[in-house]
């Protein structure tokens, strides 16, 4: 009977290869029809966002938009101000080492700067700096060898490890469909100007074959009203949402980890039952994706020998990446911004748009301290006829210790920052008290290689071991065990233990005289 090495199989989620990069995006906004020539730009933003991504050859293929988002004076005699809502498509090629047709991309665009010109009323430059971040991934059946079958008097040395064991990965996508009030003492619409949107209070649930994915969509709708004025008036929602990802295999002992994108909308004002403008057609897509895995200790065969037979084994490195520990933490930010002198005088402030920034991370025995910025944009309403709305751009620094047990500088970590939560309050005509929450999700990874039994044969042992002493006296060396010993005299461990006395806590010392018993058992 052949020899033949006892496998289990799991399946492993591999990093192939990751890169970052930065390109500049051009793109030439028209004034739609309906609106008047633009003269001067109030505001001007975009949001990016990934479409479709393809794994190619060394490289990553990403299809992706991004919303615009534009206030701007009109130049007719009404000097009002007025909107632009687009999209426009880009494509660019991101290179990633080792990627090849087939595999798995996770891209994650973002929107670093912008900035545009005016060509003429209707046609409008911008030149977006963008930033993609990429990781390509395989999926793959790794054999684990933790015995071998075929001989009778195989001695083998096991040892273990601990890796993820990748149930999948599944998308789902959810609409939010709603008509909202708009709140008692505000008027009615007249004309959207803009919609800001996020997700908050993000959160989920694992249960038998399904992982149950909740958040709240934070809204933020700048309108002019329909009153005397044409004022610009401002209001905020919230809806709640729910969805099911199905996964198959998954269970609340799992570990999952869910992204979570808002991949269109669109705000409509409608009449109420008395005619009014008063109600916000909502239509949200969400796309909410979801990994699982599981952690497994795996034993494996490290080395193995027969009393019999010599036998030769091969091995292969076997290198993953493990999930050490996911730790959660939360940043309490409060500063006081002072919007200089250039900028037109506060009335009211109607929005702050914040975004985390990592700077620095060093990963410490036990901890990790973080060093970042929240990019803010202020939103709001000015003391200026020329200029009623406005913007000032402001960063806030902040730095956290994070204790986290069992982390050391050789392993690594991923980071993830999310603003839960940013509230402000107009002190002065230039001063906005900003508080924020900022959330620290934190992953920490471990490298894991070892060498895999991949293969082993045997042939017949050589020297003519019967005429050899029938005790041997082995005096062990500064790297000796009892295993090494074992192997190279034929015997057994336990046959050395039960010779020389030995207990299962007892360490051999350099120099310890060893008595060998021979074994007759050679074929």
């Amino acid at each position: 009977m052949s020899l033949e090495l006892v496998k289990e199989t799991i399946r492993i989620n591999n990093l192939v290869g990751e890169d970052t990069a930065q390109t500049v995006i051009e793109h030439d906004i028209i004034v739609p029809d309906t609106n008047p020539d633009a003269v001067r730009i109030l505001l001007i933003d975009g949001e990016v966002y990934e479409k479709s991504s393809e794994v190619l050859q060394d490289k990553v293929a990403v299809n992706g938009a991004i919303r615009y988002k534009i206030l701007y004076i009109s130049d007719d005699e009404s000097r009002k101000v007025r909107s632009i809502n687009t999209s426009s498509d880009f494509s660019y090629n991101v290179d990633v080492l080792n990627a090849r047709f087939g595999l798995k991309a996770n891209v994650k665009c973002e929107m670093e700067h912008i900035d545009y010109e005016i060509l003429y009323g209707r046609k409008i430059k911008v030149k977006s700096i963008v930033r993609f971040d990429v990781k390509v991934c395989e999926e793959a059946e790794h054999d684990f060898a933790n015995n071998i079958s075929g001989l009778d008097d195989i001695e083998t040395l096991r040892d273990y490890i601990d890796i993820n064991s990748t149930l999948g990965e599944n998308s789902a996508y959810c609409n939010v469909n709603e008509s909202i009030e708009i709140p008692a003492g505000k008027p009615t619409i007249k004309e959207i100007l803009r919609s800001d949107i996020k997700i908050v209070g993000k959160d989920y649930k694992v249960s038998d074959n399904k992982i149950i994915a909740k958040g709240d969509l934070n809204i933020l709708t700048l309108y002019i009203a329909d009153d005397e004025e044409n004022s610009i008036q401002f209001m905020e929602h919230e809806l709640p949402f729910t969805q099911f990802i199905d996964l198959q295999g998954v269970n609340d002992a799992c570990e999952c980890e869910v992204d979570y994108r808002i991949i269109n909308y669109s705000f409509r004002a409608a009449e109420d039952n008395d005619g009014e403008l008063r109600i916000l057609n909502t239509e949200v897509e969400l796309m909410l994706k979801a990994q699982a895995y599981e952690r497994k200790r795996i034993d494996i065969l490290t080395d193995a020998y027969s009393l019999s037979r010599k036998l030769a084994i091969e091995q292969k490195p076997f290198k993953t990446k493990k999930v050490i520990s996911k730790e959660k933490s939360q940043i309490n930010i409060k500063e006081t911004v002072y919007v200089d002198g250039d900028n037109p005088g506060i009335a009211e402030v109607f929005n702050v748009l914040s975004k985390p920034s990592l700077i620095e991370c060093n990963i410490g025995n036990g901890n990790i301290t973080i060093e970042g910025a929240i990019k803010n944009s202020i939103l709001y309403l000015a003391n200026n006829s020329e200029q009623p709305v406005s913007c000032y751009d402001c960063e806030i620094p902040f730095r956290q210790n994070i204790d986290i047990k069992d982390i050391n500088p050789k392993m690594g970590c991923e980071i993830e920052l999310d603003v839960e939560h940013c509230n402000y309050s107009m002190l002065s005509a230039n001063e906005v008290e900003i508080r924020a929450i900022v959330n620290v999700c934190i992953k920490v990874v471990d490298t894991v290689e070892v060498p895999l039994v991949s293969r082993v044969s045997e042939s017949p042992i050589e020297e003519k071991r019967s005429e050899s002493p029938s005790i041997t006296i082995y005096f062990s060396q500064p790297d000796d065990n009892l295993w090494k010993i074992a192997k190279k005299y034929y015997t057994t461990v336990d046959n050395i233990k039960k010779i020389n006395n030995l207990s299962d806590d007892d360490n051999i010392q350099p120099g310890q005289q060893i008595i060998i018993p021979r074994k007759l058992n050679i074929s």
